[in-house]
């Protein structure tokens, strides 16, 4: 029944009828076949006839077309919960909140007659809902930055539509007037009785579902949203997860398979429920209930549906399920494409055959984050010894961006950064680690580069494939869930101790299976492979977007400094993973680079240290900040006494000045870049 119900083609047709206050169920009981209504002044709206079509269209065995459109009741008609609009009870937000598809009743003469005054009101504020509508979505366009003619067109549209909507409710208006002229002429006593205008949604089924369509559909929802992910769940031995996914699914199944609702619906009456043919109720309220037990019964199932049936549950329902769906495809793309590195892209950031050309600030003016020995200042034991070729935050940027490269492109672009012979691309170690510890899944991406003074740099690649999204779910999901709930309460902050406990709750659910995917369990253990191996002086991680959270948790989980660019916090999340991290790790051997309106880097908590650069992009594109490129170029122009070379697009798609020549040639920066 419920399937049938779902997929049955129906129309909704809106009447308004002009009637006495106590005509109610007698309009009712004249309007259950044919789909029309002659006690109706006139049909206000109608809509639903596009999937009849398309359902009638369909080859035959699949729909049947029934030969009267049935009756399909709502709850509000059967429990006769119709909203009375009256002088004392009529609001603005009472008549502009209701639910959409909600009829009404407005009493337009009479002692309790909404006065002229305030159906005046309601058709003005409509009005100004129409201009505030229209101008909030062209709004948005013109941040989006849509193109004029685009902008014209759907503002056009919108007008043409709500001028459409507009002129009905001006009808509205003029019957009201009509009654009371109607009213006037005829000399009825307003004191003995009311007349209504009934705005009123009436629902037909006119084509219905097979038995064999119906139980198709069934099987078809219960292999894909039920059988598929238990078997996953089995598949990955995630007991707990599976054993609460398959209670979950039998309480929906139970409340949506063994719902009356669509039972009632056809019925338009509790009373007929477990009636024999033929017989007539033994009472003629709203439960027809003839003995005791029977209305308990059937009050008991009223209540359950009213519950069901909620505003508030339908829409947190439909919220929900979209972000459902929107994981599912996500976890499906990512299980198909499985877990493994990606072949890198070719680089997309150019140099100028003359690399001499440089942002030159006042030394005055620079700050003191731009250089990497922060000793004091900034809080980060992330310091470089005085040989060493990694010297500004730039550096650490710079070693971001090229783990997106390909393997054969990247020690040219070292050698154009750093100047040759002092950074090198180290492609033998990482294939040496993965050997010898093969019970690791080799799913995390990452370069190893070393330097001249024998230090070491770890560079970890951020999110690329559809895999990388469903780890960066796994990780910070949770932890981004309480964030969100935290900052909306008052005094959220002294939740904390709450929020960690649920956070680490929450992360249980996942499997073991599931955690050995988890990037960070390879990079710390490649990490720790360097730090007892003993190649390296010193090693320091980095890494941009999920690189960057990965670097601060393998940072923080090693007791090694990691330098991060827009990355999202471990904060919050320090107890989702394995082994825990503290917050006085996280202080002590993390320092992130937050760039202005990176909504990455707000994601996990607060940073324990970090360093906020401006971010230059337009306000209509949220991700631009997040561009690791981008905030290279502002690294660059703000330090100033970066000795690095500036890459073409700081200029070409940034918009930021053209760098300045050190050996005074007289060749433009921006002429160099063309010529490439």
């Amino acid at each position: 029944t419920a399937e049938e119900s779902t997929l049955s083609g129906k129309v909704h047709k809106n009447y308004v009828y002009d009637s006495n206050v106590y005509d109610l169920k007698r309009l009712d009981s004249n309007s259950m076949i044919g789909g029309g209504n002659d006690k109706a002044l006139y049909l206000y709206s109608s809509h639903g006839q596009w999937y009849i079509k398309f359902t009638q269209l369909l080859p035959r065995g699949l729909f049947t077309t029934l030969e009267l459109p049935m009756r399909c009741w709502t709850q509000e008609e059967i429990d006769f919960s119709t909203p009375i609009y009256t002088k004392r009870s009529w609001s603005l937000e009472s008549v502009f909140c209701r639910m959409k598809n909600e009829g009404h009743i407005s009493v337009v003469s009479g002692q309790s007659a909404v006065t002229p005054k305030q159906s005046l009101s309601s058709l003005v504020c409509y009005f100004f809902g129409v201009i505030f509508n229209i101008l909030l979505v062209t709004g948005l366009m013109v941040f989006a930055q849509f193109s004029s003619t685009t902008i014209a067109a759907v503002a056009c549209v919108l007008f043409v539509y709500w001028f459409w909507q507009g002129r009905k409710e001006y009808m509205m208006l003029k019957r009201i007037n009509k009654i009371h002229q109607r009213l006037q002429s005829e000399d009825e006593d307003e004191d003995n009785c009311d007349s209504a205008l009934f705005q009123k949604w009436e629902t037909f089924s006119v084509t219905k579902p097979t038995f064999l369509l119906a139980w198709i559909s069934f099987i078809v929802k219960i292999i894909i949203f039920a059988v598929i992910p238990f078997s996953y769940f089995c598949y990955s031995r995630n007991v707990f997860g599976a054993m609460t996914y398959l209670i979950l699914s039998l309480l929906y199944v139970v409340r949506h398979y063994f719902d009356i609702g669509p039972i009632v619906e056809a019925l338009g009456s509790y009373g007929t429920l477990g009636m024999e043919p033929g017989t007539s109720l033994a009472h003629s309220g709203l439960l027809g209930a003839s003995t005791r037990r029977e209305f308990q019964k059937k009050s008991r199932l009223y209540h359950i549906t009213r519950m069901n049936n909620n505003a508030s549950r339908r829409i947190w329902s439909k919220l929900l399920n979209f972000f459902a769906v929107l994981f599912g495809v996500v976890a499906m793309a990512a299980i198909s494409s499985g877990p493994g590195q990606e072949e890198g892209v070719a680089p997309y950031v150019t140099f100028p055959s003359n690399s001499t050309f440089f942002y030159d600030v006042p030394q005055e003016e620079v700050s003191p984050m731009c250089n990497v020995n922060f000793g004091n200042n900034n809080g980060s034991n992330a310091t470089s010894s005085l040989t060493s070729p990694v010297k500004y935050l730039a550096d650490y940027n710079f070693l971001t961006i090229i783990s997106y490269f390909k393997i054969e492109s990247i020690q040219p672009l070292l050698d154009t950064w750093f100047g040759e012979g002092e950074a090198f691309l180290d492609e033998d170690v990482i294939p040496t680690f993965r050997e010898a510890h093969p019970d690791l899944p080799s799913a995390a991406s990452f370069q190893l580069v070393h330097f001249s003074d024998n230090s070491a740099v770890v560079c970890i690649r951020g999110s690329k494939s559809y895999f990388d999204f469903l780890v960066d779910a796994r990780l910070w999901y949770a932890a981004s869930l309480f964030q969100l709930v935290q900052s909306a309460m008052p005094f959220g902050f002294s939740f904390d101790a709450l929020v960690d406990f649920c956070v680490s709750k929450l992360s249980d659910i996942e499997a073991s299976s599931m955690k050995q995917v988890s990037y960070y369990v390879e990079t710390t253990a490649f990490v720790d492979y360097l730090l007892k191996s003993d190649i390296y002086t010193s090693v320091t991680i980095t890494g941009h977007s999920l690189g960057g959270g990965l670097a601060l948790i393998t940072g923080a989980q090693t007791k090694t400094p990691a330098i991060v660019i827009s990355a999202p916090s471990a904060v919050m999340g320090r107890s989702a993973v394995t082994p825990e991290i503290s917050l006085d790790d996280i202080k002590r051997y993390t320092y992130a680079v937050i760039p202005q309106r990176d909504i990455i880097s707000l994601l996990g908590g607060e940073h324990m240290n970090s360093a906020n650069i401006k971010c230059r992009a337009g306000v209509s594109d949220p991700m631009a900040c997040h561009m690791e490129y981008r905030s290279l170029c502002e690294l660059m122009y703000t330090c100033g006494n970066v000795k690095r070379p500036v890459h073409c697009e700081c200029v070409r798609q940034f918009g930021y000045p053209e760098p300045t020549a050190i050996d005074g040639s007289g060749t433009s920066f921006g002429a160099l870049c063309e010529a490439l």
